[in-house]
Order: C-alpha cells, then structure tokens, then sequence
C-alpha cells in the first residue's frame, strides 16, 4: 500500500508462540497516512476489545479530520502543538475515552487497557502520539532511533538513571506500565513531530518485538528489505524465532528514495528536448 506522496506502508499482526490470545492490534489507512500499533491488556478477551477499540477509534477520528479540502483541528489540547499533533493527540484522547467508559459499563471489561502509538506519516515529516510502551523507531541512512520513550516502570528508572537499558531489559518488572489508554478518564499523550527525508524508514512495534530483537538486529533487517511488508514479515519471524513470547504487532513506512518513481522519466524527458 501506498500514501498519496508514495510512502509505502504495511503492517502485520501474530500471536506468537506461548499466547493463545492475541491481544495486539494495528491499523494502516494508507489514504490518510495514519498507522496504529496498540498492545492490550485485561482479564480474558478485554485486552484484545480495547486495542481494537484504540485502533478503530484512531482511524475513525483520522477519517473525519484528515484528508479533506479544509483543516479540522479540535477545540482545546495541549498548548504549543502544531495542527497535525493536536489532531493526533485528540485521536488518542478519544480511543482513551471509548475504552474508558465501555470498562465502567461492562463488568467483564473492568480494568481493561492498552497501550497505543499511533503516526499520521508523509514523504516529510512524521507526527506521532504514544500512551504506553509500544514503540516507533526512525530508521536513517543505517542507524535506528527510538523517537518514543516507555511509558513504564524501568521506563521511568532508565530515565532517572537508576537502571541500564540492558538491566531494564533483563528486569522481572518491565511489563509494569505507569501509563496506559483506558486506566483513567483522561490521560497524557507524547506528541511530537519529525522531519523526513528520502529514504526513512518508520517502525512502529509492540513489545513483542522489542523485548525478542535487539535494535541493532531490527536495524540489519531493515536495511538488508527494501520492501515494507518483508520488514514487518522478517522481524515477526525473527521475534517467533527468538522464542515469541508475547503477542507481535509491527507497521513499517518507507519514504521513497531520492529521485524514485519518475526521476528517471523526468531525465529522459529533458534529455530528448535539449539533446543532452
């Protein structure tokens, strides 16, 4: 699939090999340019409802807002955002509302939550939104870059510096979240933009991804693929071979190279005309 500017985006979602249930969801609305990863959590199915919920609600918001002749921005969010980041941010916010309240008016839903990170991406720039510990890395020119920071427990101690990111990774308290949609009322959203380039290539992942592969094995294969949809099929792979242990959701954009697509006819267009 591919956005208008010709990013070309895919995604895939497994269950892997302990876990019965997969409670992982994503979404990819190529149109827009809006990509969705959400991680549930909850008693019996109630993980599995709120990711759905998250990744319905993002692209149900992003359909409204997005793509049309004039701008919709929301009433209210946090101060200094840019327009495409207040959007995000009330998609979210939404998602966190529905999961909410369906928890409070289901008893079997009690409790339920997930975590999300959600990108609205173009051939330039990138804005992303992010409740929990699911991730998105920025792939440039050979090096992978976490954009988002865990909203968890060791999350929190790396920060503070009381933890390795090797000691967060070995730690028995990593699945402990301190943020996540559906817990309250309201929550807090990371929302920042980036700029692109040709080339980039976004990933946007569960943690079980990040907790199977290192980053520089992600890294390996995302620059051995040109193809977004081998990614988001290798690393999966890679993640069930590494033993699978929870649920796997990953998306992956990549940003046309320079000149692909067209340069090529433009050349030898201009080569007949002027007889270079």
């Amino acid at each position: 699939m591919k956005t208008k500017d010709r990013v070309e985006v895919a995604g895939a979602t497994d269950p892997g090999c302990v876990r019965k249930n997969n409670e992982d969801n994503f979404a990819v609305e190529a149109d827009l340019g809006l990509l969705v990863v959400a991680d549930g959590m909850g008693g019996h199915n109630s993980g599995e409802v709120a990711s759905d919920i998250s990744c319905k609600t993002i692209v149900e918001q992003g359909r409204r807002m997005l793509g049309g002749e004039k701008l919709v921005i929301p009433e209210g969010g946090s101060p200094g955002l840019t327009p495409r980041a207040r959007q995000l941010e009330f998609f979210v916010k939404s998602a966190n509302e529905m999961i909410y309240e369906k928890g409070r008016a289901f008893p079997k839903d009690a409790g339920m939550g997930t975590t999300v990170v959600a990108a609205i991406v173009d051939s330039k720039s990138l804005t992303v939104a992010h409740v929990g510990d699911s991730r998105l890395y920025l792939w440039r020119r050979g090096e992978l870059t976490l954009l988002t920071e865990d909203h968890s427990l060791v999350g929190e101690q790396v920060k503070r510096g009381q933890l390795t990111a090797d000691q967060a990774a070995r730690s028995p308290q990593q699945n402990i979240l301190t943020r996540a949609l559906g817990a309250e009322k309201d929550v807090r959203v990371d929302v920042a933009d980036h700029p692109l380039i040709p080339g980039d290539v976004v990933l946007l992942a569960t943690d079980g991804l990040s907790k199977m592969v290192v980053d520089a094995d992600v890294a390996a294969v995302i620059a051995a693929e040109q193809e977004p949809q081998k990614i988001v099929d290798v690393l999966i792979a890679k993640s069930r071979a590494a033993g699978g242990v929870d649920n796997i959701a990953v998306v992956v954009a990549r940003v046309p190279a320079a000149g692909a697509g067209g340069g090529g006819a433009v050349k030898n267009l201009v080569s007949r005309l002027f007889g270079s």
